[in-house]
């Protein structure tokens, strides 16, 4: 039996270093997500999967660089270099995201904007390779028992994925990484203070801007004195442009955007479908915001009567108001306040908002000078609500005359395609399900959507969506519940719980053509679009499937397998794209937008390969030299295996719970939690039941893989009965589906390592680096195949992996069975 150290005097105190153990890697966990969180303000969405690239890299790039510096880390320095590496990932922290915010990471095709993607890669791999180093060092240099600075190592982690939504909610982003960088200064003084005395005399002998405790202090100011002065740590580029930050009245950031409110001005009133007839010299007051730096919306000056709001009668998203008999109604998304303004104008006194982004509430509500501007205290009988519309209306029990969903977006969104998750889950079927179940027997649905007339893109799929989810409900005519108006380049969506009738199909036509808009669809008439006469013919869901294979762009109905409405781009037809674009056949609109993001995860699957070369495989490759080469082939396989298998289960749970939970930062935080938590604690237990025999092998690896192959069927009933839930019992009941999963997954790697080194030890840095390697290049791929064939499919591969790791388990085993004499 192994004896625990006896504390010497050239050993570290335990308490302050595992107090430091614990903070380092609460501050990168939350840095983490932050930094994706930062990312889709400044960038894109989709770079939310490419910050858990560059994370995994990172630490395995200073996990690398400890190793290959191994001889020279003496004992006598360990705290020394542990506060030294803690207080540089505080300072890089901070500094990362400075630089972030100065880059334009945009696509063209040039050398230029390949330079601009690697260094924003480099920008981002910084803090995370200090940090590898730091807890790198911590794990494998300590003098005290390994389970135990595994294990505050493993409460740390689980403790920045949890406070990440508080912090984001009182925090902004910038501030948020202040305060990441705080967290790292105190490890960087927790270490420098359980140092040995002989470390204490060297660090006392320093320049204080080479001192954790001085440093930690500069940030635990900076942190308030950013959040109160208007011109501090803020970003310079939003979305490949200049930031306008002399206009802002108001900012505020929390865990699901960054909101800017800007003065009011007087100008002609901003409508997404206007009509010809509008007065086209009207000007009104109205104050311009924006959501994560690209998406905009409008809050009007309400003075509480209608004159002053009377224009929204000529825009197009309005036109279901028309129908008689509305009394009751629900807006999807209260934003600016527009849609329940023009719930007022109708007459309709029962009004009801729901709003997943608290921001806009208060806005609305609390704001000293906003609430009396939007004046929406002024409506009788509006009630707002924070929530997630699919949960909200899962749950309640009222029913309606109409809900509109206008342009529910964020045109950030939209050009981030399918990596976006944050409003797909409002465009899939098990949506729309939800919305329809709660109008009234003759209440009808509204949607509006992006539309071209030489390209039927998303307002094709909205009609292939309204036809699936009247066919899921039985109806044998779908058609004859479908009416679609257009303007320019917008088409609104009017679903009828039942039929039209002609008098109301006679209202609808007729107030269409009055005010100057065209019937793309209606019951009695064939659309003029080949694409659209066949989506409205279809019978079934598998013909309406059918007709979209053939089309275009891809219109297939959204499910919450395949969630990505606003991507409608097959990667198959990349090529076909790119050539247009260089024949300047393609400038701008949706397929634009979907083609930048597809190219995009593919120049980052092409640095990512580079990367992992120049960091993780080249620099380990010494550690094989000698080894046995079956050895080093079944043990590549075997950790491939893990890397490949553990990120296809983790994007997968990430994009599935993304749905479930409402927004994709709700995901990041409880799977990132619960799968480090639970992993770490398999991982501990394998020591205690190790597996050491076929059986035991082929037990654990057939349990894991049919639990990933099975989850993915049984995760689609769970959602559909528990969506109604509220968020704390959805997020409990993402951890008791989580956590046992990532319990068995934890086994896999002390396994693997255990048997290698029963045949050789020397080539164990290889396989851990081997391990972290595939584990970056999966978290792309896995992202590449759910837009491609569904998320189904991506945990499906992770299942098969395990699966796979039965025999080659089984191979390193006979490796290490000591030979037969």
């Amino acid at each position: 039996m192994k004896k625990q150290a006896v504390p010497t005097a050239d050993m570290p105190r335990r308490n302050p270093f595992l107090l430091g153990i614990f903070l380092i890697t609460t501050a990168i966990l939350l840095f983490q997500v932050v930094q994706t969180r930062i990312l889709s303000v400044i960038a894109w969405y989709y770079l939310a999967f490419f910050a858990i690239s560059v994370a995994m890299l990172g630490m395995t790039a200073g996990a690398v660089w400890v190793y290959l510096m191994r001889a020279k880390l003496t004992p006598g320095t360990l705290s020394t270099l542990l506060a030294d590496t803690s207080l540089l990932t505080a300072l890089a922290m901070p500094a990362s995201v400075m630089v972030q915010f100065c880059l334009i990471i945009t696509l063209r095709p040039a050398v230029t904007s390949v330079f601009a993607w690697c260094l924003l890669m480099t920008a981002m791999m910084v803090p995370y390779i200090f940090a590898g180093i730091t807890v790198s060092m911590a794990l494998t240099r300590s003098p005290f028992p390994v389970s135990i600075v595994y294990g505050v190592d493993l409460l740390g982690a689980a403790t920045g994925c949890a406070a990440v939504v508080g912090v984001l909610n009182v925090f902004d982003g910038p501030s948020a990484t202040l305060f990441a960088g705080l967290l790292a200064g105190m490890a960087a003084y927790a270490f420098a203070r359980g140092a040995t005395a002989p470390e204490q005399v060297t660090l006392a002998r320093r320049g204080w801007w080479r001192r954790p405790l001085p440093i930690a202090l500069l940030l635990a100011i900076s942190v308030p004195l950013n959040m109160s002065i208007p011109f501090g740590f803020k970003p310079v580029m939003v979305k490949d442009r200049l930031e306008d930050s002399l206009r802002p009245r108001f900012e505020k950031w929390n865990s699901y955007s960054r909101i800017v409110a800007y003065s009011p001005s007087a100008s002609a009133p901003w409508m997404w479908g206007p009509s010809p007839l509008r007065d086209k010299n009207l000007v009104v007051q109205q104050a311009g915001l924006t959501i994560d730096g690209e998406a905009g919306t409008h809050m009007y000056h309400f003075d509480g009567t209608t004159g002053s709001i009377d224009f929204l009668r000529y825009d197009l998203v309005n036109l279901a108001y028309h129908l008689p008999g509305i009394t009751k109604s629900a807006v999807i998304g209260v934003g600016g306040g527009r849609d329940l303004l023009a719930a007022y104008l109708f007459g309709v006194k029962d009004v009801t908002g729901v709003e997943v982004n608290r921001i806009f509430i208060d806005l609305h509500a609390k704001h000293p000078f906003y609430a009396p501007y939007s004046n929406l205290k002024a409506m009788p009988g509006l009630k707002l609500h924070v929530d997630d519309a699919r949960s909200w209306f899962a749950a309640t029990e009222e029913s309606f005359d109409l809900i509109q969903m206008s342009m529910i977006d964020t045109w950030a969104a939209t050009g981030a395609g399918a990596f976006s998750l944050s409003e797909n889950g409002l465009y899939t079927l098990e949506g729309w399900r939800a919305f329809i179940n709660r109008l009234n027997n003759n209440g009808v649905f509204t949607v509006s959507r992006w539309y071209s007339p030489g390209d039927i893109n998303e307002s094709g799929r909205m009609v292939a969506l309204a036809m699936a989810v009247m066919i899921d409900r039985g109806v044998a005519d779908p058609r004859q519940h479908v009416f679609v108006a257009r303007a320019n380049a917008i088409a609104t969506l009017v679903l009828s719980k039942s039929p039209f009738t002609p008098v109301k199909l006679k209202l609808l036509r007729g107030d269409t053509e009055r005010l100057g808009f065209k019937v793309l669809i209606a019951p009695d008439m064939e659309p003029e679009s080949d694409v659209l006469q066949q989506i409205v013919a279809a019978k079934d869901i598998a013909s309406l499937n059918h007709v979209a294979r053939k089309t275009f762009l891809d219109l297939s109905v959204p499910t919450d397998n395949r969630p990505f409405f606003f991507n409608q781009l097959r990667f198959g037809d990349i090529p076909h794209f790119v050539k247009m674009i260089f024949r300047n056949e393609l400038s701008g609109g949706v397929v634009y937008g979907n083609l930048r993001a597809s190219i995009a995860l593919v120049l980052i699957l092409a640095i990512a390969f580079v990367a992992v070369g120049c960091t993780i495989v080249l620099p380990l490759h010494i550690a094989i030299k000698s080894a046995p080469r079956r050895l080093i082939t079944i043990g590549t396989i075997y950790f491939s295996l893990i890397g490949g298998g553990f990120m296809f289960a983790e994007i997968s749970l990430l994009q599935f719970f993304g749905v479930f939970l409402g927004h994709p930062i709700y995901a990041m935080g409880v799977c990132l939690f619960s799968l480090i938590l639970s992993s770490g604690l398999g991982s501990l237990a394998s020591g205690g039941f190790p597996l050491n025999s076929g059986g035991r092998i082929a037990l654990w690896g057939t349990i894991v893989g049919a639990y990933l192959l099975l989850a993915q069927w049984g995760l689609t009933h769970l959602f559909e009965v528990t969506t109604a839930q509220p968020l704390p019992v959805r997020i409990l009941i993402s951890l008791a589906v989580i956590m046992p999963v990532g319990f068995l997954m934890g086994f896999a790697f002390p396994t693997g390592m255990s048997l290698v080194a029963k045949v050789d030890a020397e080539p164990t840095p290889w396989f851990w680096g081997i391990n972290g390697a595939t584990g970056v290049l999966a978290s792309v791929a896995a992202v590449m195949v759910s837009m491609a064939f569904g998320i189904n499919v991506t945990m499906s591969m992770a299942g098969l992996c395990y699966l796979a790791l039965i025999p080659t388990a089984r191979l390193l085993l006979a490796q290490s069975a000591p030979p037969i004499q």
